[in-house]
This record gives C-alpha cells, sequence and structure tokens, in this order.
C-alpha cells in the first residue's frame, strides 16, 4: 500500500472559537464588534437596536435561524458561494439545541409512552449528531468563527466544580479555542479553556475589557479583513447519484470506508465536489464496462 503522508501545508491562521458565558456576561456585544460579520441570530437579534447597530456599523448582514439544520445548510452555502463576509457568528447555538433536544422528548414519548425520553440521553442523541456535523462544517470554512453558547454548572461526583458550555463538547473540540467570558464589577475577564492557538495560553486568565480589540492584537488585524476562499462540497445531486451507484453496484461498506480514508473524510458529504465527480465518472465508467 501507497503511503500518503505528506509535508503539513503551512496557511495563515483562521480564528474558531466556542465562546461562553453567563447572561450579561458581554457575549454577544463581543460577535457584534467582528468586521463584516455573517451573523446567524437565533435569539431575537432585533429587539436591541445596538446591537443592530454595531452589525451595520461593520458592514455585516442578519439572518435569524431557529434549527440546527438550517444553520448546516448555512455554513454549506457560506463554504461554496463566493462572498465578502469575514467572520461567521452563531448567537446561539444553545437556542437550537435545546430546542431540538425538547422536540426529541416529545417525539420520543409519543412513540414509548412508558418512557420520559430522556432515557440514556436519548433526546439530546439528534443535537450531538449535528452538533458534530456543524463542527466539521466550520473546520472546512475559510471564515473566522465565533459560536456563543450559554453556560451551565459543571459537577463531578455531586459536586460544583466550575462552568461549561451547556453544548455537545463534539462541536467544542472542532474549533481552536474554547473562551469564557467573565463579568466581575464592570470588568471582564477571558478565561482560556480550551486553545490550539500558541496566542493563547490554556487554563489562563486575561483582561477582555476591550473584547475583540483584544483578540485582533493578539492574532493581528489581517486574519480579521482576509477574504475567504470558495470550497465547493459535493451537491445533493452527486450524493443521491453516488447512494444509487453503491446500491446498484452492491459496493460493501468496507469499500466506502477506504474511498473515504483515501478522500480524508468521515462521509462523502464534506468531500470536493470536483473529487465527488471524479468518483462518480470512474463508477459509471465501471458499470457502463461490466454492462457490455
Amino acid at each position: 500500500m501507497k503511503l500518503r503522508a505528506k509535508k503539513p501545508e503551512i496557511k495563515q491562521t483562521r480564528f474558531k472559537a466556542l465562546v461562553y458565558g453567563n447572561a450579561g456576561s458581554g457575549k454577544t456585544h463581543f460577535c457584534c464588534s467582528f468586521p463584516s460579520p455573517y451573523y446567524i441570530d437565533t435569539e431575537g437579534l432585533e429587539d436591541y437596536e445596538h446591537f443592530q447597530k454595531m452589525i451595520i456599523d461593520n458592514q455585516g448582514d442578519v439572518v435569524k435561524l431557529n434549527q440546527l439544520e438550517e444553520i448546516i445548510e448555512e455554513i454549506k452555502a457560506l463554504l461554496s458561494t463566493k462572498h465578502d463576509y469575514k467572520t461567521l457568528i452563531i448567537d446561539s447555538i444553545s437556542f437550537p439545541y435545546t430546542w431540538l433536544a425538547q422536540a426529541e422528548i416529545e417525539r420520543l414519548t409519543k412513540r414509548s409512552p412508558d418512557t420520559e425520553g430522556t432515557e440514556y440521553a436519548a433526546n439530546t442523541a439528534k443535537g450531538k449528531r449535528l452538533a458534530a456535523k456543524i463542527g466539521i462544517l466550520l473546520s472546512q470554512l475559510d471564515m473566522n468563527v465565533i459560536v456563543i453558547s450559554h453556560e451551565k454548572v459543571k459537577y463531578e461526583k455531586g459536586k460544583e466544580i466550575g462552568h461549561i458550555f451547556d453544548i455537545s463538547d463534539k462541536l467544542a473540540y472542532s474549533l481552536g479555542a474554547v473562551l469564557r467570558i467573565v463579568k466581575m464589577g464592570k470588568s471582564r475577564k477571558l478565561f482560556i479553556a480550551k486553545s490550539r492557538y500558541t496566542q493563547l495560553e490554556g487554563d489562563t486568565f486575561i483582561d477582555f475589557d476591550d473584547q475583540y480589540k483584544v483578540i485582533e492584537n493578539l492574532f493581528g488585524k489581517e486574519i480579521f479583513y482576509r477574504e475567504s476562499t470558495v470550497f465547493d462540497i459535493a451537491s445533493e445531486d452527486q450524493l443521491k447519484e453516488l447512494d444509487k451507484l453503491i446500491i446498484n453496484m452492491n459496493i460493501n461498506e468496507d469499500t466506502q470506508k477506504k474511498w473515504l480514508k483515501q478522500l480524508n473524510a468521515s462521509s462523502f458529504e464534506f468531500v470536493e465536489k470536483d473529487k465527488i465527480q471524479k468518483l462518480l465518472d470512474h463508477l459509471k465508467s465501471k458499470l457502463e464496462g461490466e454492462i457490455a
């Protein structure tokens, strides 16, 4: 078997973080400060004129979405469409995540009336899968990314040991940093819960009164104004055609996993369009040869 490893391609850093904090800690103000934001609003930003004005002043736009599936489709559009936005904001992921978990309780209890729908956290399973999918898409997106989450108390062996974000950790692991905004009187601190960036040291606090400017000074202004490049992922039509060929040609799971490994992807839906097309052309040519 031919070895596929090669020297890594050094690319300029993008800033991608999950940011959590208590109500009033300044999460939304932080988000609205980024240049040219594509703002996915799940919490009713239109009720607050000063936040709307901040987005307008920073040459940003807002789209209101309520479901994780809608957010996934919006990220796919940003991946494959040329645009002038610099930073994707999701404020917050907690609302659609919690809404889905509640909807799943209702669905599961209707299916099994003798249960409460929360056994073995069954009501959160779909949300976790979709959160992981969002994380994969965000890792491919050539934009800076801020995902806002509410916070909850963290317990260990029945004792309160701190605070943590209130969504699946699958999404947090896909991003470069996990940050907690803490309000202390009239001042703010930023706790670096996790970081892959040399500019942010894990398990430390930094002064955060200047919020966005603090991050810009640490990472440099250039990355927050750099144009995004398009990553054209597989279309729905391509995926449907591939599914049909897999069934008609009786291609087993081991072979599919081998293809995905070669494509360096966890699922065909995250593969670039031209690579999927090459696979489709190969399979159709092989199928035509078998028929002939």
